[in-house]
């Protein structure tokens, strides 16, 4: 195997089990909010910016095609292959294997919770100039950091 290709499995395989073990940490440490937490509730981290709570996402972002697992699980199955049929024809640069291994990483967490839960364990809560953002998880910023460099590597005229 060569060694870019190596080195995109450990990124990948590293960042999943960090997402993984970060929801684990959150399932058997804070109990479950059906709402989101408003201020106040949730574990505070920074009072009326960031608290963490435990919120069982059935849908995707902003709770979108929410109780569709089904479907979404297809989805990013569907987009994993795509993105790996790429990753596999490519000669990968840094940034190549860094977005990869963040793209791989986010869609395959995200897939794992819905699989074997039915939703996504999500838990980092922001309130950014008192609007209440999304409740989020590590895999979803895996996944908008890696569109993101892959957006900035298209611009260079290298990417996909």
């Amino acid at each position: 195997m060569k060694k870019k290709y190596k080195l995109l499995l450990m990124i990948s395989l590293f960042l999943l089990q960090f997402d993984q073990l970060s929801k684990l940490f959150i399932r058997n440490n804070y109990p479950f909010s059906c709402l989101k937490s408003i201020y106040g509730k949730g574990q505070v981290i920074i009072d009326k910016f960031f608290y963490i709570s435990n919120v069982e996402n059935s849908g995707a972002a902003w709770g979108n095609f929410s109780g569709n697992t089904i479907f979404l699980s297809f989805i990013s199955i569907l987009i994993f292959l795509i993105l790996f049929k790429y990753a596999m024809k490519e000669k990968l640069n840094n940034l190549k294997t860094i977005y990869y291994g963040m793209l791989f990483a986010g869609i395959l967490g995200n897939l794992i919770d819905r699989l074997f839960f039915g939703y996504v364990t999500d838990f980092l809560n922001f309130y950014i100039f008192s609007y209440d953002y999304p409740v989020f998880n590590f895999a979803d910023i895996f996944i908008v950091v890696g569109v993101l460099l892959c957006l900035i590597d298209i611009a260079r005229g290298e990417g996909l």
